[in-house]
């Protein structure tokens, strides 16, 4: 068996106030190899970019804390690294790409500087300030950007443009993993097309790893090949792309996601809505957290669900489908 890149072991943050804790990742276990592609699929505050930022150690110092479980790259455990350790982990061997390129560069520097700081930080190569530039140069024409413009500011590109030059600080380095928040949220569809065949040709050509973070499932069936489906900070159905698409079975909620997905071979008046709201994170419900909103609750289900092997490439967390193993 190969090792994996990225192990993630019983993971649980919660953010913590004077008034209240929220629990926002709630012991969640993944695995990534070199070269893939890792979904995480999720309404608004399922704990998707709370993972994302325990991965980078970036959770807000008085606030969020790690309470439990190990986060692995390459057999090295994150969570034991002191702050300047990490420092070195940071941009030369993982990079994320920030949900809004709007806010997610310095307005007052011009982008070339930008990208050669992190070249500088992470300068393990003894490089010249010659070769600096000419990486530059190379990280922006690898995004379609000309190498000319690394003079300019960010307010002279256009939304897309400055997603792509977020992109060419994420690469810089060549880093053997990428986390992309939601990429593609700020940007209108044609660009958005544009920005993710980018990424999926840019990982195949430096064989990176990706967690792709998203609400959007076309984007998970242009760019994965796992999908973890995140809820109230568990995972509670994860499998190989093929078979979450594909596979008749799935949990509750992630049918209601499917069910939100525009036919454009069918008419309806009105999408499939999920009723109701997401649970308070401070106030989780004993059980499946999804029962309060589930068509297909039980009495079973104030007991937390186990997760059920489906196939040898998908899995659910949903007592619907243990009751059907022990039925059968």
């Amino acid at each position: 068996m190969k090792t994996p890149l990225l192990r993630i072991e019983d993971l649980t943050v919660i953010y913590q106030t004077d008034l209240e804790t929220v629990h926002a990742v709630n012991n969640i276990s993944l695995t990534l190899n070199k070269g893939e592609t890792l979904g995480i699929v999720g309404e608004t505050g399922a704990g998707k970019t709370t993972t994302a930022l325990s991965i980078m150690r970036l959770l807000p110092d008085r606030t969020g804390r790690i309470s439990a479980g190990s986060v692995y790259f390459e057999e090295k455990n994150l969570l034991d690294l002191s702050e300047k350790e990490m420092r070195t982990i940071r941009g030369e061997n993982i990079s994320m790409i920030f949900q809004d390129p709007m806010t997610a560069l310095n307005p007052v520097i011009p982008v070339g500087k930008q990208i050669a700081e992190a070249l500088i930080l992470h300068n393990n190569d003894h490089l010249t300030r010659d070769q600096i530039e000419d990486q530059v140069n190379q990280s922006l024409e690898l995004v379609g950007i000309p190498a000319f413009r690394k003079k300019d500011y960010p307010h002279q590109f256009s939304g897309g443009m400055k997603q792509r030059v977020v992109i060419a600080i994420a690469l810089a380095c060549r880093p053997k993993l990428i986390i992309a928040d939601e990429p593609t949220t700020a940007l209108d569809v044609t660009i958005q097309a544009q920005v993710l065949q980018m990424i999926k040709e840019l990982k195949l050509s430096l064989n990176t790893a990706m967690i792709m973070i998203t609400h959007d499932l076309g984007v998970v069936a242009q760019t994965c090949d796992y999908v973890a489906v995140m809820y109230a900070g568990e995972i509670i159905e994860y499998g190989l792309m093929e078979a979450i698409f594909d596979d008749p079975e799935h949990h509750p909620y992630t049918v209601g996601l499917f069910g939100a997905i525009p036919s454009l071979v069918s008419e309806c008046e009105r999408l499939y809505t999920i009723e109701g709201l997401m649970p308070d994170p401070t106030q989780l419900p004993e059980g499946c957290k999804f029962k309060p909103r589930c068509p297909h609750a039980m009495t079973i289900c104030d007991q937390n669900p186990p997760l059920i092997k489906m196939s040898e490439t998908h899995e659910i967390k949903c007592h619907l489908f243990n009751q059907k193993k022990v039925s059968l």
